[in-house]
């Protein structure tokens, strides 16, 4: 299978750079796994921060590159890397869950000061996350894509958190979106770029959230000048959870790397 850039589903946000005029910083964002592309819906509150600081960003579908039946993530990485190009500069590279592993696997990529902003993006799994994502994928390749999305859905939330009374009972089977739940859930499993993440010397925050039930401080990775932010009572989405906390936390990130 080829892929090509218009392959890719992205989304830009932010200023365009005038010809001879401006030269804005370019983040590329990637996303996690969903059951279709959401147009960067998944990372709105942070796109926001950034496209306010005078960034250009670029988010895009991770998934995309998935191909039927593989799932190596160092062959998914590769076809990543092979596209790297096609975006030009990157001065910051973000992601989110499957995007966020992705984001870090790419580092020796990149140059070596570009920075990266993680949300919940694991550097590493192991037996347990392995096991509640296997959970998911296991239901969506067996057809049962509304109960993958309801178990992804409360997975997703703080530990301890009683979904609303009265929630919607789960959408038909959709053979599409359980094709990129079962793909992409076991992509993540074996994951471990911890080598690639400790010798980059950019700078690099990572923010997760204390009640996770996926990803947690302890699938995450770091050098002595990288920082890894916990944001109390938050699951795996504090971004949208505490969006005032992280917006802020990432608005301090960009000003003292120098990307406002």
């Amino acid at each position: 299978m080829t892929h090509t850039a218009t392959a890719v589903p992205a989304a830009v946000f932010g200023p365009k750079a005038a010809a001879g005029l401006a030269n804005p910083a370019h983040a590329l964002v990637f996303g996690p796994v969903t059951p279709r592309w959401d147009g960067g819906g998944f990372f709105a509150p942070v796109t926001q921060v950034l496209a306010d600081a005078g960034l250009r960003v670029t988010v895009v579908d991770t998934l995309a590159l998935r191909e039927e039946g593989d799932d190596s993530m160092d062959h998914f990485v590769a076809r990543w890397r092979a596209l790297l190009p096609r975006y030009g500069h990157i001065d910051l590279i973000c992601g989110n869950a499957l995007g966020g592993a992705v984001a870090q696997a790419l580092l020796p990529d990149l140059a070596p000061t570009t920075a990266a902003l993680l949300v919940s993006g694991p550097a590493r799994t192991d037996a347990l996350l392995e096991s509640r994502l296997t959970d998911i994928a296991d239901l969506a390749a067996d057809g049962r894509s509304d109960y993958a999305l309801a178990l992804l859905d409360r997975r997703v939330r703080p530990y301890g958190h009683c979904p609303a009374a009265g929630t919607a009972a789960p959408a038909p089977h959709d053979p599409h979106a359980g094709s990129r739940l079962a793909e992409g859930m076991r992509l993540l499993c074996g994951t471990d770029v911890t080598a690639a993440v400790r010798a980059h010397s950019g700078p690099l925050l990572q923010i997760v959230g204390s009640h996770s039930q996926l990803v947690t401080q302890r699938h995450t990775a770091a050098a002595p000048h990288h920082r890894v932010h916990i944001i109390a009572g938050a699951g795996m989405r504090p971004h949208f959870e505490r969006t005032a906390e992280v917006s802020a936390l990432v608005g301090t990130f960009l000003r003292e790397k120098g990307l406002t």
